[in-house]
């Protein structure tokens, strides 16, 4: 048989019985479109993913303070972590973030109109939000331009607005802090720091020049940019302290359960998805078997017929097996339309285009696979087709 009368015939029978067909054509289009999507997508909706676990977990964030001395007196702990420390620091493969803080000695008093608080105060730096996945429920956080300008302005926490403002929106209002007049740019959206209510943020460089009692920097947080990181980074900041601030011991704290859980839910979730699609892709193979067994039983008198005038088995085989492919390759194609439509739908929503090798590498995933599972699937039943015979399939009812 010739291969243009073969497609053609085989066309002819697979959309002749294009009801039995749609279901199991739907199942290979969405599995085949959400193959293309996981693949496509599937490694910005991880990074989202984790990004988000990361920053509820602080998965990948790093804490780094100075070992306390050995000796207890009333000399005061004066080190710090020096400028050329962080650099090296921000320089180490996988690190996103480094920022350092001052603090407060005590508390500050805090002014409003008639109304007087007292606080925590911390110097930080625009790197300090990011770290901890920090945002403004008002206005703005402390940015670059404050810290690079010395500005007088800060950022509260939302109990220190209702304390001295009987509200949370009091952007552009001044608050007085040893006799600095300093405005209010933002309030902080405690989600990620609800420990931080009741604090008093300013530029690290206003806070050194205009108050009193003011820590060294001598504490440092770290954000690393994925949790495969963390390990690494954890080993070559001792390095840099050995290096360029000898004799200075530093603890890191970082939380290793969490880690671990964080992990584990990233897993479970991107396990579940691809079981799901292979699942949904197997299910479609088992129903082109299904319906080919159908078309077998219900063709008996015609594969007879086409063996009494001369077919050979290998030419039954042939048709029965290209309707299967057939079939897959149909709904397959469909599939990829879905799934081209689906990864712009996506790449829209979450903002990342993916790279377009990624895609067509993904489509031919697909289209090899929709392959396999048509010969997978038409396979059995093309072989039963071919060995009937004759007499039997001619007195079949």
């Amino acid at each position: 048989m010739r291969k243009s009368d073969l497609i053609r015939i085989s066309g002819r029978q697979v959309f002749r019985q294009y009801r039995k067909n749609i279901g199991v054509a739907m199942i290979i289009i969405l599995g085949t479109a959400g193959l293309i999507m996981v693949i496509t997508m599937g490694r910005s909706i991880e990074q989202n993913i984790s990004s988000d676990l990361e920053i509820i977990g602080n998965a990948t964030r790093i804490r780094v303070i100075f070992k306390p001395p050995e000796t207890i007196g009333a000399i005061q702990d004066n080190r710090e972590f020096s400028d050329r420390v962080i650099k090296e620091i921000t320089r180490i493969t996988g690190i996103e973030a480094v920022a350092g803080i001052i603090r407060k000695r005590g508390y500050v008093r805090a002014t409003s109109g008639e109304r007087e608080k007292q606080f925590e105060c911390l110097g930080v730096d625009h790197s300090f939000w990011h770290i901890h996945g920090s945002t403004s429920l008002h206005g703005t956080l402390i940015t670059a331009a404050d810290v690079r300008n010395s500005k007088l302005v800060c950022t509260i926490g939302q109990r220190v607005a209702q304390e001295l403002f009987g509200s949370v929106d009091v952007v552009g209002k001044f608050i007085r802090i040893e006799n600095n007049l300093i405005e209010v740019t933002g309030v902080l959206d405690t989600i990620s720091m609800p420990d931080k209510v009741r604090h008093i943020f300013l530029p690290i460089t206003t806070a050194r020049k205009r108050l009193s009692r003011m820590s060294p920097r001598n504490r440092l947080y770290i954000r690393c940019s994925s949790w495969d990181d963390v390990l690494p980074a954890l080993r070559q900041i001792p390095d840099v302290l050995e290096k360029f601030q000898p004799g200075d011991e530093v603890e890191l704290f970082f939380p290793v359960e969490i880690l671990k859980r964080v992990k584990a839910i990233a897993f479970g979730v991107k396990t579940f998805v691809k079981l799901a699609l292979i699942s949904t892709l197997f299910l479609g193979g088992f129903g082109i078997w299904n319906i080919m067994m159908m078309s077998v039983r219900a063709r008996t008198r015609e594969i007879g017929l086409k063996k009494a005038i001369g077919a050979e088995d290998k030419d039954i085989l042939v048709q029965f097996l290209a309707e299967a492919v057939l079939l897959s390759l149909s709904a397959s194609t469909l599939g990829i339309l879905l799934g081209w439509a689906g990864v712009s739908l996506t790449a829209d929503i979450i903002n990342s285009s993916p790279p377009q090798e990624l895609f067509w590498f993904s489509v031919l995933i697909g289209f090899l696979f929709s392959l396999f599972l048509g010969v997978a699937a038409g396979i059995v039943p093309a072989i039963k087709a071919s060995r009937m015979e004759v007499v039997t399939a001619l007195r079949y009812e």
